[in-house]
């Protein structure tokens, strides 16, 4: 596969369109994945059903997820985005409806995060996609670090720590900011539209059936032998990290004995590493390489699970897991920035999806993992999972990744 490096021209007004409306939506995403969360806990304290509603936010990546490459490669990228936001705006908007006549059970909770996760699905590698176009004399993997770092910064920061107040004061307050989020982020997505040349497609003399272009996108990924050890690699660490945040709340509140409220509080500290991870990451990867930076990031993670399953300080518990947020926030930087010069503009798309069905299809499989665990054994139990599978990064991820030069 061809690399797509990135471009010469000099910083790009039109990269603030696509960081600020991420940015935005973001701050939306975090006030409603934190009030998800609440509002399960509220609904029951099984953690089997409050995992479910993480399952079902996750389950479109398996499986809606490889068909949004084909939209991404066959229509316009900024369009199609800005009606990726007109929906999730009309969505949050019924939902918030709903919250308002008390009309919310898990099945209704689990529904709207499903529906909600199958146009993020499309949303997330159309910006992945647009990126490039925009990123000016900026690297990838600045870009990322700064379209990922906004997004934490208001995600966890902002997003998470007031979404347990707005709830306190009324469970529909935090999915109306959700919706006016996207509301103002698709505003901006049509701003940019105006301003971007449109991308290359990949030359074809009709249009081939979906599942086709699909089938053609896992062959390219499977032949590939570094974005094929890639995938494995990242969607295991997926797969730890969904599981344990899948009953992360249950866990802060019966384990850690916080309020809701500290809840909120103890997400922000943990996303502070997340966004040391984003800060970091370009100068690191430059320094050591790319191969030692994920290296690196797969070892921050299984002695902080392991002390985060052993204790009941929550101030012991959070530097612990701010370390798994680094560790995060490295891998998928890194790993994004490999796929946007490894993968063919006009084929980026497909084979990003391609690559996504496997990574993030493994979260649904994570979170339904540790809130089984949970269930049978301890709300400890998902935290032992998660080290054990990433202590296999350790040992595996070398060899996995000796094609990559550093």
């Amino acid at each position: 596969m061809a690399a797509t490096g990135t471009t010469s021209k000099r910083s790009d007004p039109r990269f603030w369109y696509l960081w600020s409306a991420t940015t935005i939506s973001g701050l939306g995403d975090g006030v409603r994945f934190a009030a998800f969360a609440l509002f399960a806990a509220v609904l029951t304290r099984d953690p089997l059903l409050v995992a479910l509603v993480t399952v079902a936010g996750q389950l479109p990546w398996l499986l809606a997820g490889p068909f949004t490459g084909v939209v991404v490669d066959r229509f316009d990228r900024v369009r199609t985005l800005w009606l990726c936001e007109l929906g999730r705006t009309a969505l949050m908007g019924a939902f918030t409806l709903v919250t308002v006549f008390g009309g919310v059970g898990i099945a209704v909770l689990a529904g709207t995060a499903f529906l909600l996760s199958c146009i993020d699905t499309l949303a997330d590698n159309l910006s992945q996609a647009i990126t490039p176009s925009v990123a000016g004399s900026r690297s990838l993997d600045s870009a990322n670090s700064l379209l990922f770092g906004g997004q934490m910064v208001t995600t966890e920061f902002i997003g998470t720590p007031i979404a347990a107040f707005l709830f306190a004061w009324a469970a529909a307050v935090p999915f109306a900011v959700d919706t006016v989020s996207f509301l103002l982020s698709g505003l901006l997505i049509a701003a940019l539209g105006r301003r971007l040349p449109p991308v290359p497609r990949e030359p074809r003399t009709g249009r081939r059936p979906v599942l086709t272009d699909t089938a053609d996108a896992l062959r390219r990924l499977l032949r590939h032998p570094l974005l094929r050890s890639l995938c494995l690699l990242m969607g295991v660490l997926n797969f730890a990290i969904v599981g344990v945040l899948g009953i992360a709340v249950l866990y802060a509140l019966e384990v850690l004995h916080v309020s809701p409220a500290m809840y909120g509080l103890l997400m922000a500290l943990i996303a502070v590493g997340g966004l040391l991870g984003f800060v970091v990451t370009p100068a690191l990867s430059a320094r050591i390489g790319a191969r030692r930076t994920l290296l690196l990031a797969f070892a921050l993670c299984p002695a902080p699970l392991l002390v985060a399953a052993l204790t009941s300080d929550a101030w012991v518990a959070a530097p612990a897991l701010l370390l798994v947020g680094a560790a995060a926030s490295l891998g998928g930087v890194v790993s994004t920035t490999l796929r946007l010069r490894l993968i063919p503009a006009e084929t980026y798309g497909r084979v990003n999806a391609a690559y996504r069905l496997f990574v993030n299809g493994l979260a649904p499989l994570g979170a339904f993992a540790g809130g089984l665990a949970a269930q049978q054994f301890t709300l400890r139990a998902p935290f032992f999972v998660a080290a054990a599978a990433t202590a296999g990064l350790v040992a595996f991820g070398p060899r996995l990744l000796r094609g990559l030069r550093e």
